[in-house]
């Protein structure tokens, strides 16, 4: 923290080996941490191992909270291990341009990696695991991009809610409870979820066991072991070129929101979305018996929505039964 303080714009803290037990707070654009090989950022007790913010939410005039402004910008973590965080390994709030890199998280209780109300950050190269929540979880941002991370052992690998303009790509989520996620919450800044790239992720062994229960009210709580990608009530989702196979729940499945009805401003209906080229086999074999709402299958869609299709998928079994063929990609 020392250290973070003391640098200016355009300055790089480099971090030594050693055990850092210590929370860290940036609140100034332009900085780069980066971690030498042995560098331990230990936030046991702490909330966030890193935090990047000067600012914080406000309520709109319809009682939904409000982004802060985007007043940081240009902020780089680099090749730190961080872990044991109460929440987050790294939270990012209001930042213009952020980079996440080469780092491992890991047992950070809520989140590894969690831009929010954030614009124009590449979240690359990481390895994540042991979260209760998401891995990786972009939320009410704008212009993301993951590419190149490896997740297991969380309750969903990588999550985008509420943002637009994100791309998911060359990612391997193995061994989650789900391993990719798409959804529209409710009560939150970005009323929508849209314009997403899923692209040759590897998306295999999705069958942690959820360790929220079903009844918690969490959101989280009602993933099924073993899900593969969904898309909850997202707009313009492409799906394409992923390996997916040997989910216990399903493959890949688009459905309508049903946390809709909790907010006025949402949409619940999935529209415009394509599956295109996906290689889903082995999913769906044995299906969560707590949380599963279909039968075991390696493409699930329920039919809602406009605009929606399907083309060039290796698959085995669908629900229901003919579904794709239905709507196909033009």
């Amino acid at each position: 923290e020392a250290a973070v303080d003391a640098a200016g714009p355009g300055d790089t803290v480099l971090v030594p080996p050693g055990i850092y037990r210590e929370s860290v707070l940036v609140t100034s654009s332009e900085i780069t941490i980066r971690g030498s090989h042995g560098a331990v950022l230990d936030a046991e007790g702490f909330n966030n191992g890193i935090t990047v913010r000067n600012g914080g939410f406000s309520q709109g005039q319809d009682g939904f909270p409000v982004c802060p402004e985007l007043t940081l910008h240009d902020v780089a973590i680099e090749g730190l291990t961080i872990r044991n965080a109460e929440r987050n390994g790294v939270l990012l709030l209001g930042v213009d341009g952020f980079r996440v890199s080469d780092g491992r998280y890991l047992d950070n209780e809520e989140y590894g990696i969690f831009p929010i109300c954030s614009r124009n950050g590449l979240i690359d190269s990481n390895d994540v695991e042991g979260t209760e929540d998401a891995g990786i979880y972009v939320g009410d941002d704008d212009e993301i991009t993951v590419v190149g991370n490896h997740v297991t052992r969380c309750t969903i690998g990588i999550e985008v809610e509420n943002s637009t303009d994100v791309v998911v790509r060359d990612n391997k989520t193995i061994g989650n409870t789900t391993g990719i996620l798409v959804v529209v919450l409710p009560g939150l800044p970005i009323p929508l979820t849209e314009n997403v790239l899923i692209e040759r992720n590897v998306v295999v062994r999705n069958n942690f066991p959820n360790p929220v229960p079903p009844d918690s009210g969490e959101a989280e709580g009602l993933l099924p072991t073993g899900t593969g990608i969904l898309n909850i009530g997202g707009d313009r989702v492409v799906i394409r070129d992923n390996v997916v196979n040997h989910n216990d729940s399903l493959g890949i499945a688009i459905l309508a929101n049903p946390f809709a009805a909790l907010d006025p401003r949402l949409e619940p209906f999935p529209d415009d979305n394509e599956v295109r080229g996906n290689l889903i086999l082995q999913n769906g074999n044995s299906p969560d018996p707590e949380r599963a709402q279909t039968p075991g299958a390696d493409v699930v869609y329920d039919g809602t929505g406009t605009g929606n299709c399907f083309a060039g998928n290796v698959f085995q079994t669908e629900f229901p039964e003919g579904i794709t063929e239905l709507f196909p990609c033009s």
